[in-house]
């Protein structure tokens, strides 16, 4: 009679060669993807249009598509703190403008040639030429204004005017355009008001949002002018600007400018001008234009450039031997990036890591994306910002979260406010709860102590690390070793969509061996405990693999045979907790590079989860996958991979992106990243060639033998059924058509529409099916135990 046993509603025979028949195309597809030359896949190209500069007080930013400075941030980070408006951009457009003998044009109007960061800093770099002059235009957020006690939200714009040929005097103008209207975080420009101080040579203007701004020349003005007196239409019409004194009174979109002579250059001459752009929370900007003028201090217009390009020089440390000239200046603008990303406002909001830096908006302060990015300064030798972030969480305010940890906790579950106060993000399924964070605390603290022997202040932190970091993930520790549900790396959210996340287990360990470490410098006697925990973590990562022996996102997924790829896992390799070159991490990796390639051929999903967000191509993910590819040897995988992303970096501006577009590869999400762009770039370059020292004393003890060192009957500990058919179950090609596990059961619950990011509607699932190697073996292990077992039992049906 028929064999009873079915396959998701289907005949087990016919599931298994349906299963088969999609594997060997998958395989045959993916064949290219085996070669250096990755074949078919899409090029290196540009496709970022916003370039930053900030201080870490001021946040500005160049719209390559605009040509103009289109940023001017209150705060470098999206929100003040709870119950407070997003931090507002009050710059709708600024930019200069050029008079050649009489005749008029604002540079945007001009296509530039260059448009560029100058090398190892963060200063926008643009270069045009028009009747006979080679015109070079400077913007950045001065970083001795957030240095020695100064404190300003102050940008300056430079222009290097050169004359190539021809003759007639020339003047540079520059309009200030910005929105003081009512309104978050895009003020309107309703209500504003502008005068000039003839005492100050400034100008200055305020309105409803209660801040006010001040603009001047760098050296002497010649002309100014504020709505009603456009500057705008001055300059079209080849006119000086007019004067005026003011508004007169509030009007609708003031508008101010000003205008400075450099006179009839020769052939081959240049001449330099500058201004400036100051805001003051409270509304006086005449005191804010002071203590700009007390920092220029006589200067020129270049002597300030200098300035800051030999700041920028002395503050950059070499990097590694060995890197290609590519790879070098990716890595000294991923230095450039990791510094711009660190906020400087004094009190609570000092010292913190953004996510990114706008006009990204991920300019949010995770602990995750900033451990990852204190490492990458810790290992790049800048131990004073490494302090300063770890500072900045150990004095930050937290703990509304409790009744989800269960006791007392120091470091966010998510993520923080500007002002240090942690915040978490909610969706239907309730908040974030992440428990990754103690972990990864722990392993940047580590870190820092290690490379700086810092242990003065280790032992001023220590009574807080240790009771309330170390000691809450022991008591978050399972019996069997691995942490309690929660929402993890991806941000699934609560009520009952936490899970045991592989990452977070893997986060722990590391922590906690790295805790035993702490705990012997400050001579705490609970360096043995702390120890021990981690490697019982360590090894509870071998109960959280599939039958194939893959680790993977977590039990539940698993057992729900679901989506359950996780490419997150990698860092169970990464921190020396399983061997890179044993059978669980070559499982592991095999289905990373089957199942998780987008079809634009290049790098890696984060998970097999048919949504938008995981879907796409994570740049973070490839560089911590370059690094267990790289430890295991295969540079077939690992060098292409590295390649890539370089030539992707090096192509936009020394920026690295959240996300490649899966088809095409064009930037997506939000760019720049630091701590998973910049950062695990950085960590990836400094890594190469270096082998894993295991965190715990000695990698998790595999057994030796079938299903990537699983038991026989292919059962993964408390991960579910333990017959084979759920790994082909939650593999397949069909796993996006029903039960393989929607936005609602897998768990990516990040929103780019609200505050924590991420749960786009889900496009078309067009993702490859899991690797053919663990496949064929569990396909035929099950044939093989299904014939001996068929004709004496019957089994329940897999499909409930």
């Amino acid at each position: 009679m028929r064999s009873s046993l079915r396959f998701r509603g289907r005949p087990l025979r016919r599931a298994l060669r349906r299963a088969l028949r999609r594997a060997l195309a998958t395989a045959l597809a993916l064949l290219p993807l085996t070669t250096a030359a990755v074949a078919g896949a899409v090029v290196p190209h540009r496709s970022v249009n916003a370039l930053p500069s900030s201080n870490g007080i001021g946040a500005i930013a160049f719209d390559r598509t605009t040509s103009r400075i289109t940023q001017f941030l209150e705060h470098p980070y999206r929100f003040p703190g709870p119950n407070q408006a997003e931090t507002r951009n009050f710059a709708y457009d600024s930019y200069p403008g050029i008079r050649v003998n009489g005749t008029g044009v604002w540079l945007p109007s001009i296509a530039p040639s260059v448009v560029e960061y100058v090398a190892g800093t963060g200063i926008l770099h643009v270069n045009r030429a028009t009747n006979g002059l080679s015109i070079d235009e400077y913007h950045f957020t001065p970083m001795a204004l957030a240095a020695g006690g100064k404190s300003e939200h102050a940008s300056v714009m430079l222009v290097k005017v050169t004359r190539t040929a021809g003759s007639g005097p020339v003047d540079v103008y520059t309009l200030f355009n910005y929105h003081l209207g009512a309104g978050a975080p895009s003020p309107d420009a309703n209500g504003e008001q502008a005068a000039y101080s003839a005492a100050k040579d400034a100008l200055y203007e305020y309105g409803p949002s209660g801040v006010a701004f001040g603009y001047g020349t760098i050296g002497a003005s010649g002309h100014h002018a504020t709505t009603p007196s456009n500057p705008y239409t001055a300059l079209l019409n080849g006119q000086n600007l007019a004067d005026n004194n003011g508004t007169n009174g509030p009007t609708t979109d003031a508008v101010t400018g000003t205008q400075v002579a450099v006179g009839n250059l020769a052939v081959g001459a240049s001449a330099w001008t500058g201004t400036y752009t100051v805001l003051d929370p409270g509304a006086d900007a005449l005191a804010a234009v002071d203590r700009v003028k007390t920092w220029i201090n006589g200067r020129t217009a270049e002597q300030i450039y200098t300035a800051e390009v030999a700041d920028w020089n002395a503050w950059i440390k070499p990097n590694p031997a060995g890197a290609s000239p590519l790879e070098d200046s990716l890595a000294t603008s991923s230095q450039v990036m990791l510094r711009m990303g660190q906020v400087r406002e004094p009190g609570a909001p000092y010292g913190q890591m953004l996510a990114s830096l706008a006009t990204g908006r991920w300019n949010i302060s995770w602990v995750r994306d900033m451990s990852y990015a204190v490492v990458a300064l810790v290992r790049t030798g800048h131990l004073a910002e490494a302090k300063a972030a770890i500072d900045f969480q150990m004095k930050a305010t937290v703990g509304e979260f409790q009744s989800y940890v269960g006791r007392p906790y120091a470091i966010s579950v998510v993520r923080y406010y500007g002002n240090g106060v942690e915040e978490s993000d909610y969706n239907n399924f309730g908040p974030n709860v992440e428990y990754d964070g103690f972990g990864l605390f722990l392993w940047e603290l580590d870190e820092y102590v290690k490379a700086s022997n810092d242990t003065a202040a280790l032992r001023g932190w220590w009574p807080k690390v240790s009771g309330q970091v170390a000691d809450t993930l022991i008591g978050l520790q399972e019996p069997s070793g691995q942490i309690a549900a929660d929402s993890s790396i991806w941000e699934v959210h609560w009520d009952g969509k936490q899970r045991h996340f592989t990452y977070t287990t893997a986060t722990a360990a590391n922590g906690l061996c790295g805790a035993g470490r702490l705990a012997t410098a400050v001579s705490d006697g609970n360096a043995a405990r702390y120890a021990g925990a981690g490697a019982k973590a360590r090894d509870a990562l071998l109960g959280m693999r599939a039958p194939d022996g893959a680790l993977i996102q977590s039990p539940e997924g698993l057992a729900a045979r679901g989506a359950f790829l996780d490419a997150s896992v990698v860092e169970a390799m990464n921190f020396g907790l399983v061997d890179p070159t044993g059978p669980t991490a070559r499982a592991t990796r095999n289905v990373l590079t089957s199942a998780l390639i987008p079809p634009s051929r290049r790098g890696f999903m984060r998970s097999d989860v048919p949504d938008w967000y995981d879907q796409q191509e994570w740049v973070f993910i490839d560089f911590r996958a370059h690094r267990t590819f790289s430890l295991a040897g295969d540079t077939t995988t690992a060098t292409p991979l590295f390649a890539w992303n370089v030539a992707q970096g090096a192509e936009n501006f020394g920026i690295l992106s959240e996300l490649h577009d899966r088809n095409t590869a064009d930037y997506a999400g939000e760019a720049p990243m630091i701590g998973f762009g910049a950062g695990s770039y950085l960590l990836a370059l400094g890594d190469r060639g270096k082998p894993v020292v295991p965190s715990c004393g000695a990698f998790a003890a595999e057994a030796t033998g079938v299903d990537g060192g699983l038991p026989t009957d292919g059962g993964a500990s408390d991960a579910g059924p333990t017959n084979d058919a759920s790994v082909a179950d939650g593999g397949t090609a069909d796993a996006g058509s029903g039960d393989a596990g929607s936005t609602a059961d897998d768990g990516s619950s990040e929103d780019p529409s609200d505050d924590g990011g991420c749960t786009i509607p889900a496009a078309p699932a067009d993702r490859n099916t899991l690797a053919l190697a663990p496949l064929l073996a569990a396909a035929v292990a099950l044939i093989r135990r299904r014939r001996a077992s068929s004709q004496k039992t019957t089994t329940k049906d897999n499909s409930q």
